[in-house]
């Protein structure tokens, strides 16, 4: 190893791998890292790689298998290689299994080769390596077979693409017929653009007709197609592996090119890792600018929100906000300071004690002294009047000096102060205007020193002391209103602080913004700058993969069969539903209850009192007895329904339409006194439903009309001037037929005809008939309908009849089974998918899961291993249109027709499932509800006999019980209402309608791809356009009504769900009152099925018109991704258009299934006092009766014979 090392480590290429595997790894691109890796490891091992890719049905694994020359991967009609699968020659033969998070799977010789077949197609694992001593490939050759290019499942994809730029030769492998696809462009000039050497090959050219086109004219449109999207292969090769001897065959050719390659293959090689460099940088480099665009997204967002000229001053705005928010922060406390700064200069300057006031002083200090005394005579008097009015003289002059000194200049220091801080309040100002210093005489005694004698130092000292007191008083007095107005002063802050805050927080999340967006642009720079700079761990890192490597060859798991049989068919072969049919012990038989109904009905309608539960029984017999059923046939025109439906009745009643687009719909009836074995009905179109028809195949073409007849002058030169394509085929081949047979039927329409068989088959075989028809019945008698079974077969799921959409909705709601036919070797077309998209909508909202799904033709396979595939791939994609757990049979309705075949056909297995579901589960509701109400009836006559047996008191006292329960609860039940019922079902209905356009708009980009695709859109005209757009609103419109027709099943279904709930309620408070009482659960009718016009039908077309701006060209819309625009923008359309459309729908909805709530519950209301009433009426007989009790006993053993 460390020989191996010092020999790589010096090779240019590789260290250049290891630099970018090391960068990859460091900026956190796993994918380009693992794309590093595998490419080191093919230079490590000098792996030469031929590739094939391209579509899952072009054969690339049988022209793999062929160039081998054995058959190692697995072909089918079916995709297969779900995963890489890569073959080489080695000196032990093997088949290893790579996954995403567990150790590879080895399968040593000798293994079963059909369990690796399994793991080539399961989507389980990421890569399947093949070794096969002995094989064609030399040593170092590769051969890799990819998934199909057109999987739709992403996984597919990804793996395809990350792996083919180890590919040293690429060949893309085409089918004859799909080579003009968009993706076949695409892709091939993606390959380019990477430098792969890129091989076309158009394979299963067996199908050229050269009448229709000679060969070489074909081949030179390919070379064009692919020319006019840049796209020059090294070559293009046609090959067929079905005619090896056709004279156009080039496979020779591959295999000539394929064995140069490999002479020369370090050429090859060493241009493939140039080539994978150049794909592996610019795809990094691409990653890092999505990374940089997404990482960006958010700041991108808040700068976009302003002008240029905003953008520039915003640093200067934030720093002056952050001024704003300082100073605001510190208003009042800026105020304060201010305030007490100049309240202090203010006091400092107040003059309180001049000449005048000290001159009042003395004396005043004088009378103040102890021994001060005035006069001889009345002197105490005298001296306290003398003292009074001294101190009132002081107090006077001091009072003035207050006034003058402090409080008018506090007054004016406040005024100014408010003004200043822009505060207006009225209260303030007034409390401003009207401050006084209050001091009373005790502050001026308070002052005087007890102990000093009055000398004019001591009257000074006196004065400033005092002075200073009132200047104390002042600043207390005033502090109060101070703290008011910075009260008010924060307040105010408070409020322009928030202001200020918002925008700054505003202006601080853009600035952050630009920094941060300046950060990812440097960092974005520094990392594309730095790609190809060598880390300095190139050979650590080189020392690492080749460690993992040598342990990746020993570190696996080895196959054992059975540790691994959940591996070898995660393969589960497609359960067929091969039911066992087994009598339930448990379960009456159908006719044995029949018997017991009418056995007691016979009985009981002789005696008084059981008139009700008569009625019952036999309306339960009855309904047994009549049992009939609905099966409703589904599929596309060529999926063979006809053919089946033959098989089923075991003649070939229906013929095999021609005329697809236009059939009717056709019903097998059991025959009646009506209408005998072998008669049909033919029921024509009424005029307007006919017209609509006509209007709808004319608009195709531009033309519109007001009548019939108006129509029918269009026709010709519809038909004169137009070849048509694609869906405009059937359109024309309907009005062609219109024309041919207008004459013979346009006053018959709206009419029925009764006519036979063969005329019957005439009206469904021959178009210029069959358009004109809207349902035909045709009652036959046969094994089938002998069962009470109505067999529907209806107009195909590509139907271009607008009002079979809802017609088949109606049979989906109301038929008792739903059979779907598709067939072997096709795929599901755009329109099978959708109708098989509403099944999975509607699938749980029946209580019984009445779905079975045919694979007709069976007898294509080549063998069982392939029918199982078939049947596999079908469940996957049911599972994807959310259908789960489908039940599905594979047969042959060929070779069930026939009597020497039958056998093989498959036809039995299906059919006795079949019966199985009709007589077993859909019989058993309706036998348990029968049995019911048998049971019912015994303890009806158990009761009546108990009561009869008891004395005449008991009898009397339980006979006044009943009569006033009996009120008690008729008297409640006239009461009873739907309660909250009504809310609960416009909640549910609101609930439901809101997820659906969430559910539409996720599917609007698959609508928009197919629907504006370069197939359609080869040239900017208009007229392509708008047609383009009459297909996105069509299949758009189409989903939402789709949608609620869905949601109004699962609407009804929930008002089910209240009535039953209701009638629990009802019945657990009727058994509260009188516990014997047995009520009968109602039988709840269906409502009518609702229908729903397409959304978007009548809007308006000009509306979309400036999405068209989006279009320039067909080139630069598919290429340069312009298309996305005019998707977005149309979505933005349509979304208020939506929003109007559901809640006309919710509106619709609510209505009509409130009226079915109101309805059901009345006759729920009634059936339960019918019930209630009759029962009462029984007990009470017994109380006027009781000499009967010996004959009610012999009906009750009478009728419980079979018990």
């Amino acid at each position: 190893m460390v020989e191996v090392l010092e020999r790589s480590i010096h090779d240019v290429r590789l260290q250049k791998a290891l630099t970018l595997f090391e960068r990859f790894q460091q900026n956190g691109d796993s994918v380009r890292a693992d794309k590093a890796v595998k490419l080191l490891k093919k230079m490590h091992e000098s792996e030469f790689i031929t590739a094939f890719s391209g579509h899952f049905s072009a054969g690339k694994s049988t022209m793999i298998n062929t160039l081998i020359g054995e058959q190692i991967l697995p072909s089918s009609p079916i995709p297969t290689s779900a995963n890489l699968v890569k073959v080489h020659d080695s000196e032990q033969e093997y088949a290893k299994v790579y996954y995403k998070n567990e150790k590879p799977l080895l399968f040593k010789a000798p293994y079963d080769f059909d369990t690796v077949k399994e793991f080539c197609k399961s989507g389980e694992v990421l890569e399947v390596e093949i070794g096969k001593p002995h094989s064609k490939l030399p040593p170092g050759i590769t051969v890799m077979d990819t998934p199909g290019v057109d999987s739709t499942d992403d996984a597919h994809r990804i793996s395809t693409e990350s792996a083919l730029h180890l590919a040293d030769i690429v060949f893309y492998v085409m089918d004859y017929n799909h080579v003009q696809s968009e993706l076949n462009f695409v892709y091939t000039k993606n390959l380019l653009q990477h430098g792969v050497k890129l091989y076309l090959i158009i394979n299963q050219i067996d199908k050229h007709n050269e009448d229709e086109l000679p060969f070489e004219a074909y081949k030179q449109s390919v070379r064009e197609s692919f020319a006019a999207w840049n796209v020059y292969p090294e070559e293009i090769f046609y090959t067929t592996l079905k005619d090896p001897d056709n004279s156009h065959n080039e496979f020779s050719s591959v295999k000539a090119l394929i064995q140069d390659a490999i002479a020369n293959h370090e050429e090859w090689i060493h241009h493939t890792i140039e080539a994978a460099f150049h794909q592996m940088i610019e795809e990094h480099e691409e990653w890092l600018q999505e990374e940089k665009i997404q990482e960006a997204l958010p700041f991108q967002a808040v700068i976009d929100e302003l002008e240029e000229e905003e953008l520039a001053s915003i640093f200067s705005e934030q720093e002056t906000l952050c001024l704003k928010e300082k100073n605001l922060l510190n208003l009042a406390n800026h105020w304060v300071e201010d305030f007490e700064e100049e309240r202090a200069s203010l006091l400092k300057n107040a003059y309180l004690m001049p000449y005048e006031v000290r001159e009042l002083a003395e004396p005043f200090l004088e009378s103040a002294q102890p021994d001060f005394k005035i006069g001889f005579f009345m002197s105490k008097k005298k001296t306290e009047e003398e003292k009074a009015n001294r101190l009132r003289a002081f107090a006077d002059s001091i009072r003035r000096q207050v006034e003058l000194q402090l409080e008018w200049h506090l007054r004016e220091l406040f005024a100014r102060k408010l003004q200043a801080s822009s505060i207006s309040q009225s209260d303030l100002e007034t409390a401003a205007q009207s401050l006084t210093i209050d001091f009373d005489h005790d502050l001026l005694l308070s002052v005087i020193n007890k102990g000093a004698r009055v000398t004019g130092e001591y009257v000074l000292n006196y004065t400033e002391e005092l002075a200073s007191q009132l200047k104390r008083a002042a600043i207390i007095q005033s502090d109060k209103l101070k703290d008011q107005i910075a009260a008010a002063i924060e307040e105010k802050a408070k409020s322009e602080l928030r202001s200020v805050q918002e925008d700054a927080a505003d202006v601080n999340k853009v600035t952050k913004a630009i920094e941060k967006l300046e950060r990812l642009d440097k960092d974005y720079k520094l990392k594309l700058e730095s790609i190809e700079t060598p880390t300095g761990k190139e050979d650590r890192s080189f020392e690492n993969l080749l460690e993992q490597w040598e342990l990746l060859e020993e570190d696996v798991n080895i196959f054992q069969e059975m540790s691994h049989n959940h591996a070898t068919l995660e393969q589960e072969h497609v359960e067929q539903v091969s039911l066992v049919i087994e009598e339930d012990n448990n379960t009456l038989h159908q006719k044995e209850v029949i018997q017991r109904l009418d056995l007691a009905a016979s009985y009981l309608s002789k005696e008084k009192g059981f008139e009700r539960i008569t009625t019952q029984l036999l309306q339960k017999a009855d309904r047994l007895k009549n049992n009939n059923y609905t099966i409703a046939l589904f599929g596309a025109f060529s999926a063979g329904k006809s053919s089946f439906a033959n098989a089923m009745l075991g003649e070939k009643v229906l013929p095999v339409s021609p005329n697809p687009t236009t059939a009717a719909i056709n019903r097998i009836c059991p025959p009646n006194q009506d209408y005998k074995h072998g008669t049909a009905v033919v029921r024509l179109k009424e005029p307007e439903n006919m017209f609509e028809d006509v209007k709808q195949s004319l608009k195709l073409f531009g033309k519109n009309c007001d009548t019939l007849e108006e129509a029918r002058q269009l026709i010709p030169s519809v038909l004169s001037q137009k070849e048509g394509e694609g869906k405009e085929k059937v359109h024309l081949s309907f009005l062609r037929a219109f024309e041919t047979g207008y004459e013979e039927f346009s006053d018959k329409l709206g009419q029925s005809i009764i006519t036979g068989i063969e005329d019957f088959q005439g009206f469904v075989a021959n178009e210029s008939q069959s358009c004109f028809v809207e349902l035909i019945d045709l009652y036959y008698d046969c094994a089938f309908t002998r069962e009470g079974v109505t067999l529907v077969d209806t107009p195909g799921a590509d139907s271009i009849n607008a009002r079979h959409t809802g017609v088949a909705f109606n049979y989906i709601k109301n038929s008792d089974a739903i059979l779907f036919v598709t067939y072997y070797n096709h795929a599901f077309s755009k329109a099978d998918r959708e109708f098989l998209i509403q099944l999975g909508r509607v699938k749980d909202a029946f209580e019984l899961d009445k779905m079975f799904f045919i694979v007709n033709a069976i007898d294509l396979a080549s063998s069982d291993e392939e029918i199982n595939d078939v049947l596999e791939y079908v469940k996957g994609q049911l599972t994807e249109y959310g259908i789960r757990f489908p039940r599905i049979f594979g047969l042959s309705s060929k070779l069930a027709q026939e009597r020497e075949t039958k056998e093989i056909s498959n036809i039995e297995e299906f059919s006795n499932a079949f019966s199985h579901f009709l007589e077993h589960d859909l019989a058993k509701m309706t036998v348990q509800s029968a049995e019911a109400e048998y049971q019912r009836a015994i303890k009806m006559l158990d009761q009546l006999i108990d009561s009869a047996n008891e004395d005449e008191f008991k009898r009397a006292t339980r006979k006044s019980k009943l009569l006033e329960t009996r009120d008690k609860l008729n008297e409640w039940l006239g009461d009873i209402s739907l309660a909250t019922m009504p809310d609960r079902l416009s909640q549910e209905a609101q609930e439901l309608v809101h997820y659906v356009k969430q559910r539409v708009f996720y599917r609007l980009p698959d609508f928009f791809k197919e629907a504006f695709n370069p197939a359609v859109l080869q040239n900017n005209s208009k007229e392509l356009l708008n047609r383009a757009l009459d297909e996105y609103l069509e299949a758009s419109g189409f989903d939402f009504a789709q949608e609620l027709r869905a949601t109004s099943l699962r609407v009804e279904q929930f008002a089910i769900k209240l009535l039953k709930e209701r009638f629990v309620q009802i019945n657990r408070e009727i058994l509260s009152v009188n516990e014997d009482l047995m009520i009968s659960e109602p039988e709840i009718g269906q409502a009518d099925t609702l229908d729903f016009s397409p959304a978007f039908k009548d809007c308006d077309r000009k509306y979309f018109a400036g999405s068209f701006k989006y279009f320039k060209n067909a080139k630069a819309f598919f290429e340069k991704n312009e298309k996305k625009l005019m998707e977005e923008s149309l979505e933005e359309l349509l979304s208020p258009l939506a929003d109007s459309y559901l809640k006309q729908g919710l509106s619709k909805l609510d209505l009509h299934y409130q009226a079915m709530l109101e309805v059901e519950f009345e006759r729920m209301r009634k059936s339960i006092t019918d019930d209630l009433n009759g029962q009462y009426s029984t007990w009470l007989l017994a109380f006027e009766d009781s000499g009967s009790i010996d004959h009610w006993k012999e009906v009750r053993r009478a009728i419980a014979v079979g018990e």
